[in-house]
């Protein structure tokens, strides 16, 4: 197993689970932000997005969302939600992100879904990566092992994040068996529905022009 790291990355694996965090925002939705829009004559998810910072540009930032979060008294951990909901890894949430992260099954739809087809385009089967990922070869990767070597495969989503998935039993270890558990078996990268995802290539490329765009301003 990988040795101890202090570097922030890491750190941030403290930052609790992510399924809790999800289900503190979604009753905070329902409850404080739906609420807060419709006070400004704004309804659903866009209004709740533009309150929280999407009006303007159809992005929300990291400073955004923290400070409308913190504003409102949110109850759970903003930067870790913002952490969970960018999967890109981009610095930025669209509407698109946003709606999603107000389903059911966002994490198997978001997340875990975007690691798999990162996978799934370099490996045939869990195993393979796994040893790839196993660098010490004792059949087990804590966070600074697991996140360093995906970053090595070229992941560009948070590995933090993948981490504090595949470890739903928080023993601070990712197995084979959980690495199965979570993401079953490989196979051909799953493309999302239209309605339900912007194509990754139009998607990204219009986040880096409204990130430049929101940085220049």
């Amino acid at each position: 197993m990988g040795s101890r790291c202090s570097c922030e990355r890491c750190a941030k694996l403290k930052m609790g689970d992510p399924v809790k965090e999800l289900n503190t925002f979604k009753q905070f939705y329902k409850d404080t932000m739906l609420a807060e829009a419709r006070k400004k004559g704004k309804n659903g998810i866009t209004g709740a997005f533009e309150e929280l910072g999407g009006g303007n540009d159809g992005q929300v930032t990291r400073e955004e969302m923290v400070r409308y979060l913190t504003r409102h008294d949110y109850p759970g951990d903003a930067n870790a939600l913002f952490d969970l909901v960018d999967i890109d890894n981009e610095g930025l949430i669209s509407k698109t992100e946003f709606g999603q992260m107000t389903e059911a099954n966002f994490i198997k739809k978001g997340p875990v879904r975007a690691f798999k087809n990162f996978l799934s385009k370099k490996f045939g089967r869990t195993e393979d990566a796994f040893k790839v990922l196993d660098e010490s070869h004792d059949k087990q990767l804590d966070a600074n092992e697991f996140v360093t070597n995906v970053e090595k495969m070229g992941y560009e989503g948070d590995g933090n994040i993948i981490f504090q998935i595949l470890d739903d039993n928080h023993d601070g270890k990712v197995t084979l068996a959980d690495l199965q558990k979570v993401l079953g078996k490989l196979k051909a990268p799953e493309e999302p529905a239209e309605s339900e995802f912007d194509t990754q290539a139009s998607h990204t490329s219009e986040k880096h022009k409204k990130k430049r765009k929101k940085e220049k301003s």
